[in-house]
C-alpha cells in the first residue's frame, strides 16, 4: 500500500468508530480493485504512528497471484466438460482439454469445485427404505386396478441452471406426464409457498392445456420435499384441486424424501437439458433461457415416454428387488 492508500484506510477506521475490523471490511467494499490488507494492519499503522510519528517501514509482503495459463475460452470448456461429465477423473478432462492438469486444478478451485470421491446414489437415513417401500406397493395396488396408471403422473420438480455454476443462472418448473413435457417455466428468485401458489393457481391451467382433458381428469399430481411443496397453502390448495390424487412429502399418497432416483426428471430430464446446453456454454442469462426452450423443444415425444413408462417400471422394479435401498449402480 502505498502513502495514500494507508491514510485512507486510517480515516475509514475514524469513520467506523475505531472498529479495525469493520474499517478492514468498508476499504475492501469501498476499493474492490485494491490490495485489501487484514484487520491487524490497521493496528500496526496506527502503532507506528503513536509511537514514531510515521506509517510503519516494514510494509507487509503481498502474496503475488500465479498467472493463469489459460484463458476464457479454456476455462468455458473445461466447466462445461465438467458438467457434461461429472464423473471424469481432472487427468481425464486434462488429455480431452488439451490443457495441463494444473491448469484444471486451477480452474475447478476458481469455481469453488474441488476433486472428489464420488458417491453415485443419495445416501438414505433410517425409515426411508420403508417409505419407499409403502410408496411401491401403493404403486402395486394401482397396478392391479389399472396397469396403465402411471400414464397419468404428472411428475414435477425444479432446477437450477447456472453458467457452469458461477455468475449467473435462472430457476426453472418442468413437469412430465406420458410423452408430453410441460415447460419450461422461468421464475426469479427463491420459491416460497406463495410463490409456488401463484404458480399452481395461474401458471399450472394454462401448461396443462396441451394435456387431454380424459388424461387430466384421472391425473394424479407428484411433487417432491421441496420446503415451498410443504408449505400449509400449497397443501390446501393441493387438497381441494387434486383429493386424493396428489403425491407429496406430506401428500395423501406420501412420497418419501432422498428418492430423486424415482422421478423421471431427476433421472432423466435434469441431466439431459444440462448435457445440451453445457455443449455450447450459454453467454448470457437470455442465451441459457433460449438454450433451455431449443433443448426442451427438441426433446421426442418417444424420449419422454420412455423416461415415464419403461425406465419408471425399471427402476421401480429394481428399487422392490433391494427393499427399497439404493438401486442405480445395478440398472443396466
Amino acid at each position: 500500500m502505498n502513502s495514500s492508500e494507508k491514510v485512507e484506510l486510517i480515516l475509514i477506521f475514524g469513520e467506523c468508530n475505531r472498529n479495525s475490523r469493520q474499517a478492514a471490511r468498508v476499504y475492501a467494499d469501498r476499493y474492490p480493485n485494491r490490495y485489501h490488507p487484514h484487520h491487524n494492519y490497521v493496528v500496526r499503522l496506527l502503532r507506528g504512528l503513536s509511537e514514531n510519528g510515521q506509517f510503519p517501514s516494514n510494509e507487509i509482503r503481498q502474496r503475488q497471484p500465479r498467472p493463469n495459463n489459460f484463458d476464457e475460452d479454456t476455462e468455458l470448456q473445461v466447466m462445461a466438460y465438467i458438467r457434461a461429465y461429472p464423473r471424469s477423473s481432472i487427468r481425464h478432462v486434462s488429455r480431452e482439454i488439451g490443457v495441463s492438469v494444473v491448469a484444471v486444478h486451477t480452474i475447478l478451485k476458481k469455481n469453488k469445485m474441488h476433486a472428489y470421491k464420488p458417491e453415485f446414489v443419495q445416501h438414505l437415513r433410517i425409515g426411508d427404505s420403508e417409505r419407499r417401500l409403502q410408496l411401491l406397493s401403493w404403486f402395486s395396488v394401482q397396478f392391479e386396478i389399472d396397469n396403465l396408471f402411471y400414464k397419468n403422473i404428472l411428475w414435477t420438480d425444479e432446477s437450477k441452471f447456472t453458467n457452469n455454476g458461477t455468475v449467473w443462472g435462472v430457476n426453472v418448473w418442468c413437469g412430465l406426464i406420458g410423452r408430453i413435457l410441460l415447460g419450461p417455466y422461468f421464475y426469479d428468485g427463491t420459491l416460497s409457498g406463495r410463490r409456488y401458489l401463484d404458480f399452481l393457481v395461474n401458471q399450472l391451467p394454462l401448461l396443462l392445456e396441451d394435456v387431454s382433458l380424459a388424461t387430466r381428469e384421472n391425473m394424479y399430481f407428484q411433487q417432491d420435499g421441496a420446503p415451498a411443496h410443504n408449505a400449509i397453502i400449497v397443501k390446501n390448495y393441493s387438497n381441494k384441486f387434486f383429493p386424493n390424487r396428489w403425491i407429496g412429502t406430506h401428500g395423501v399418497i406420501p412420497w418419501p424424501a432422498r428418492s430423486p432416483d424415482l422421478t423421471p426428471l431427476d433421472f432423466f430430464l435434469w441431466g439431459h437439458l444440462k448435457n445440451v446446453e453445457y455443449e455450447d456454454p450459454p453467454i448470457n442469462l437470455q442465451d441459457l433461457k433460449n438454450k433451455i426452450r431449443l433443448a426442451c423443444s427438441n426433446l421426442r415425444r418417444e424420449q419422454i415416454n420412455a423416461a415415464t413408462s419403461t425406465e419408471l417400471l425399471k427402476r421401480l422394479e429394481s428399487c422392490l428387488e433391494h427393499q427399497g435401498g439404493n438401486f442405480e449402480q445395478f440398472i443396466r
